[in-house]
């Protein structure tokens, strides 16, 4: 870990006590308690706070398992000050048996910086503390004036601003609500400067003339996907519990190629009373490439400018040429690298349908960081119908995911997307989301995200006003992937045997439930109200719609007509694709 500096030699041996012991093979391991106090991180004093943990955690490593504790209180860490990253406060490699006591402190982050990495830990707990930050990085005011390239903000004076600030998007809300607006605009990458023309008025110039409008609340967002509060690289068995995450500069937990994530009780949500309209300012969580469980329970997600929850086998590799019988160049189409590991199984699939038509296990990989590919040697010779363009997804990092009573209201974008196989999201509520509640998905359109779900159910859920504003898809409810160009699968069997089971949408201005590309559908005992009131696409105006899809099943579903939407036309619709006289569907009400 590597986490020493001047003065940690004098502390590092007080300030510990055993608090315990447990059973390991035929003895028992004494587990190590290290007080943050000992080593002068000192609550509610006002003084950075960094160099204090950094010693106590080198502690940690030296004697696994233990505790690393808090007093109750406030904690301040100032970006900068780890003198090894001055980018991240707490890098933790290769400890395991840890956990991380809270007691109810509050940490309060100062200036930009990632604040938790792991790396190769094992047997990690991290548990009942706020994280938060003392100027969040984002600022939320009135639209005073649009003219040209720019406009013009009265920002709250709880963001104190000074021109410069940079603007990654920004997003327009309803001064009543203080919800985003229904059909708003959240354009990325189109702010140029901003400049100061009279105390706390910003003007922001855009590449071109801005959507927004006068009067609305705008927030404008001075980080996107920057540093995370948590992130885990390839660590098993982690546990986050009674944790809160008020503000973020980028994701509240990030998963990368781990085994076994539970989230228990992990909130990212706007600091109580304080008027917040955003917390983290992408996703609340994002996990790529892990295995075992991903489990979440009781967890709250609100305000986010990006998901609540993004689960996915990783990235798609595309061919870019092949060298021999065994052996491809492939990289990711915005050259991110997310390569295999030898023994993984591949699947390959064309673009124009995503169809897997061979599996092939991986032998060797080589990542060729300067040309942002990977070099990968598999242990069977390549399929003859390989064709440049082809994607690989990665078969063997699809986690399972458990998700139960859980809520993600009032943001931007999705709630729930879930890429992988063998999933089960039940007794949760989807709130105010501007996107779907849930999207079952794989795409080839822009980030490539993989893999074709597989045994995914969603039931007993609440989807209330979902899907009615920015990041808009098809429907609240939907399992479906986009091809080149944001278009649905020719054919059934990019998903399999999903199922939508006891769930209740209110309202929603395009479909209630919306299918593409599944082999083996079943809808059974979902309640629609309020459905396709303001429909966006030409699908939107039945409360169930299904294109190209087989093995379709339709049972016992509630669309009472008198209670749609406005420009609601039937309760189900087929589209291309779906054999009809192949599709069961009885006994449901308002068909």
């Amino acid at each position: 870990m590597n986490m020493r500096f001047a003065g940690a030699a004098a502390v590092i041996a007080i300030g510990l006590m055993l608090i315990g012991s447990y059973a390991q093979g035929r003895g028992r391991i004494d587990v190590v308690k290290v007080d943050v106090s000992s080593f002068g991180a000192i609550a509610n004093d006002g003084k950075d706070d960094t160099a204090a943990v950094l010693a106590a955690l080198e502690r940690c490593q030296q004697s696994p398992p233990s505790v690393l504790v808090f007093p109750k209180g406030r904690y301040d860490f100032f970006a900068g000050s780890n003198p090894q990253d001055k980018n991240l406060l707490f890098s933790v490699r290769d400890l395991n048996d840890l956990t991380i006591e809270g007691q109810g402190s509050e940490f309060m982050i100062h200036g930009l910086t990632s604040v938790f990495t792991f790396i190769n830990c094992r047997n990690l707990t991290i548990r009942d503390f706020t994280l938060d930050w003392d100027r969040p990085f984002f600022s939320t005011g009135k639209v005073l004036a649009v003219e040209g390239k720019h406009f013009d903000v009265d920002v709250f004076p709880e963001y104190p601003v000074k021109g410069g600030e940079p603007v990654g998007a920004y997003m327009d809300y309803d001064p009543e609500t203080k919800l985003p607006m229904r059909h708003g605009v959240s354009p990325y990458a189109t702010c140029e400067k901003t400049e100061l023309i009279r105390p706390q008025v910003l003007r922001v110039y855009t590449k071109n003339p801005p959507p927004i409008k006068p009067g609305v609340l705008v927030v404008l967002r001075h980080q996107l996907y920057g540093p995370t509060a948590f992130h885990c690289s390839r660590c098993s068995d982690v546990k986050i519990q009674e944790v809160n995450v008020y503000h973020v500069p980028g994701m509240g937990f990030t998963g990368g190629v781990c085994n076994n994530i539970s989230l228990e009780r992990f909130r990212v949500i706007p600091r109580p009373n304080s008027g917040h309209l955003m917390s983290a300012t992408a996703d609340a969580t994002h996990f790529g490439g892990c295995t075992g469980t991903i489990l979440m329970d009781g967890c709250v997600y609100e305000g986010m400018g990006d998901d609540g929850v993004n689960i996915k086998s990783g990235l798609y590799l595309s061919l870019k040429e092949k060298l021999d019988d065994h052996t491809i160049l492939a990289g990711h189409n915005l050259q991110m690298i997310d390569a295999p590991d030898p023994g993984d199984e591949m699947e390959i699939s064309h673009v124009d349908d995503l169809l897997a038509y061979a599996k092939i296990r991986v032998k060797k990989v080589e990542v060729l960081w300067e040309q942002k590919l990977a070099k990968v040697e598999f242990e069977s010779p390549l399929p003859e119908e390989l064709r440049e363009g082809d994607v690989f997804g990665n078969a063997t990092r699809t986690p399972k995911v458990r998700i139960r009573n859980t809520e993600v209201r009032r943001n931007r974008a999705r709630g729930m997307l879930i890429q992988t196989r063998d999933a089960v999201i039940e007794n949760c509520k989807f709130i105010r989301c501007t996107g779907p509640g849930i999207i079952v998905h794989t795409e080839t359109v822009y980030f490539f995200e993989s893999i074709g779900p597989r045994n995914v159910t969603v039931r007993n859920c609440l989807f209330e006003h979902c899907n009615y504003g920015v990041a808009m898809g098809p429907g609240a409810l939907t399992a479906f992937a986009y091809l080149k160009d944001f278009k649905y699968p020719p054919k059934p069997g990019v998903l399999k045997d999903i199922v939508f089971e006891g769930n209740t949408i209110r309202g929603t201005d395009n479909s209630g439930i919306f299918v593409a590309g599944v082999e083996g559908i079943t809808l059974s005992k979902n309640t629609i109200e309020a459905s396709c009131d303001d429909p966006t696409r030409d699908t939107g105006d039945a409360a169930i719609y299904l294109t190209g899809s087989s093995r379709v099943r339709i049972e016992g579903n509630t669309v009472e007509p008198k209670k749609q939407g406005a420009k609601f036309k039937e309760a189900l619709k087929f589209g291309e694709g779906v054999d009809r006289s192949a599709a069961y569907v009885e006994g449901n009400k308002g068909f």
